[in-house]
């Protein structure tokens, strides 16, 4: 069992479950899931994610699948009806409250949970992809329409008249990943500005 992301299409959840593709709308979404009540028996709920015209979760073994449409003001009022707005960013955390062992997450055949970030990373840049570095203290790497980064918070820096340490390994905890790069002033408005 594994659930894909897929730049530029979506992600691929585990069989028999659908594949949610970037630009569904929230009633299509519930459409496409509603038969699938034995493999997510608390089915698709909505949930509230910041800066989001609509957003709906499921669980998966140890992990929360979250699917929203960004709001493209942020704070104005929505220029079209919340139907209008399609999928623009698949969230994948680890659920702390889930004991079962997590679905590996793949991206270009890398799972992004399974390995310690730094080799996580290096398998991405293997796979072609151009991502920074990780910056001491943070936890988070960012490339385009991907964000991986640690669930919780980062190690305090030391205090003064301490010897600093070495940080220890992590793995990443939550991923996302847009539709179109978030950061690009021309794509924020997702699929809404394309209807």
């Amino acid at each position: 069992m594994t659930i894909d992301l897929i730049p530029g299409r979506g992600v691929r959840p585990p069989a028999p479950l659908p594949e949610p593709a970037f630009g569904l709308g929230r009633a299509e979404l519930l459409r496409l899931f509603a038969p699938h009540g034995d493999v997510l028996p608390d089915g698709l709920s909505d949930t509230f994610v910041c800066g989001t015209v609509w957003a709906l979760s499921f669980n998966l073994p140890g992990l929360t699948v979250t699917l929203c449409a960004r709001n493209p003001g942020r704070f104005e009022e929505l220029e079209e009806p919340e139907e209008a707005y399609g999928l623009d960013v698949v969230f994948i955390s680890r659920n702390p409250h889930d004991d079962r062992p997590p679905c590996p997450v793949g991206l270009y055949g890398v799972d992004v949970f399974g390995w310690p970030a730094h080799e996580v990373v290096e398998a991405l840049r293997a796979e072609g992809l151009a991502l920074p570095d990780l910056a001491p203290g943070h936890g988070a790497v960012r490339h385009g329409p991907l964000h991986l980064h640690r669930q919780g918070s980062a190690p305090r820096p030391p205090t003064a008249g301490r010897k600093a340490r070495h940080e220890p390994p992590f793995t990443f905890g939550a991923v996302s990943l847009s539709a179109a790069d978030p950061s690009d002033p021309d794509t924020r408005r997702g699929r809404a500005a394309a209807r």
